[in-house]
């Protein structure tokens, strides 16, 4: 799961524990090593831990998206899962939230991130401000569901991934079988999300 996917879980936590997990969840992937190590204040360390829990969910070798990608893009499978998910979600937002009213739609539910994260720009780790710069700037989360937007990106990751040529094929795979990817990655949303927000449910 890409940003969108980690940050509407972190919303849906959120409402329903009064936590605050979005900051954590969103830039996750820019703190690294123990939790306990981490120059970050505590109340917003529980977004690092929920962004590795969806992560080692997504990562189990079950998910739904595996047995089709793994052939074609092995060790990078799981990028392409990520982004697969993202644009799906952001194609059928409305649908999948259509019962919550503070969703709405992915413009708007992408505006409330994005004022979410402004707030904590005095912690932005290294690399994260010039990220978010440009993911604000092009309005990246409700742009997920263009094929065009989607193919820049991937062409993007793989100028920036050793070996990532292979990502250059990832629009064109999801083109060939799009009704199934479209399928399989809805199916694990819904998936993790649920089991995220069971375990959330018991704390």
């Amino acid at each position: 799961m890409n940003y969108l996917a980690h940050s509407v879980i972190s919303l849906e936590i959120d409402e329903k524990t009064n936590k605050n997990t979005l900051y954590g969840n969103f830039t996750g992937d820019f703190y690294k090593g123990r939790i306990e190590k981490i120059d970050l204040q505590e109340n917003l360390k529980s977004g690092i831990i929920l962004h590795r829990l969806i992560d080692k969910i997504s990562d189990r070798k079950e998910n739904f998206l595996n047995e089709f990608l793994q052939e074609k893009f092995g060790i990078f499978k799981g990028i392409v899962s990520d982004m697969y998910i993202d644009h799906f979600l952001c194609k059928n937002f409305e649908n999948i939230f259509s019962g919550n009213p503070d969703f709405g739609n992915v413009k708007k539910v992408e505006r409330k991130i994005i004022k979410n994260i402004e707030k904590y720009d005095r912690f932005f780790p290294n690399h994260f401000k010039n990220f978010f710069d440009w993911l604000r700037r092009e309005k990246v989360l409700a742009r997920y569901k263009n094929l065009d937007f989607l193919e820049r990106v991937f062409l993007g990751m793989s100028k920036r991934v050793r070996k990532g040529e292979i990502l250059r094929n990832a629009v064109c795979e999801l083109r060939r079988n799009y009704g199934e990817f479209e399928d399989n990655s809805i199916k694990e949303f819904l998936f993790v999300k649920r089991e995220i927000v069971e375990i959330y449910r018991k704390f």
